[in-house]
């Protein structure tokens, strides 16, 4: 009897095993970010700020008066595209675009948390929105000085929005887009 339980124990891990093919859970690349760095960055005519050591800047040329610039981040596989614009009585519908923009992710968002930006002392002023969710751009502001220059940002990937894969590489951003407000100066 005993050499019959032997037996059966021994055939039994034998008998559980199946060909039946158990599917792995889908998993995500690691991501490694660089280190926070920043390198001061002018534009010839319009505002001096710091960008990070680790993206590109290129000057994507005129637009009538409007100008636009892509802060780039090649490991990353994100863009942020700025579009600066002379104020000429326009600036309530200036903000109202960047409100109307910022809006039209609250479908998807689960929810927009927005944070002031007031710096007298170098007249700058506007406001930053962190979009949450799976969203086309989870970050976004405007900086203006009121009478002369209005400044649009707007933060996206080259991939499709997954708020869960890419939140480390969203906050890291968001928090080089806030720098970035936070040192900018008009020319």
């Amino acid at each position: 009897m005993r050499a019959q339980v032997r037996l059966a124990l021994l055939l039994l891990p034998l008998a559980a095993c199946t060909a039946e093919p158990v599917p792995k859970p889908r998993g995500y690349f690691r991501i490694d970010l660089p280190e926070p760095a920043y390198t001061g960055w002018t534009d010839s005519t319009t505002m001096a700020l710091e960008i990070p050591a680790a993206a590109r800047i290129t000057d994507r040329g005129a637009r009538g008066q409007a100008r636009w610039f892509d802060i780039r981040y090649p490991g990353l596989r994100g863009t942020i595209h700025l579009t600066w614009s002379p104020v000429a009585n326009d600036l309530p519908q200036l903000i109202e675009d960047a409100h109307a923009f910022k809006n039209t992710h609250q479908a998807k968002a689960g929810g927009i948390r927005s944070e002031r930006m007031i710096r007298p002392e170098h007249r700058v002023f506007g406001t930053l929105f962190s979009v949450d969710g799976d969203v086309a751009s989870p970050f976004v502001f405007y900086l203006t000085d009121s009478s002369s220059n209005f400044l649009y940002g707007a933060l996206y990937f080259d991939a499709p929005p997954n708020a869960d894969s890419l939140a480390p590489v969203s906050e890291r951003i968001r928090t080089d887009m806030a720098h970035m407000a936070a040192t900018l100066q008009w020319r």
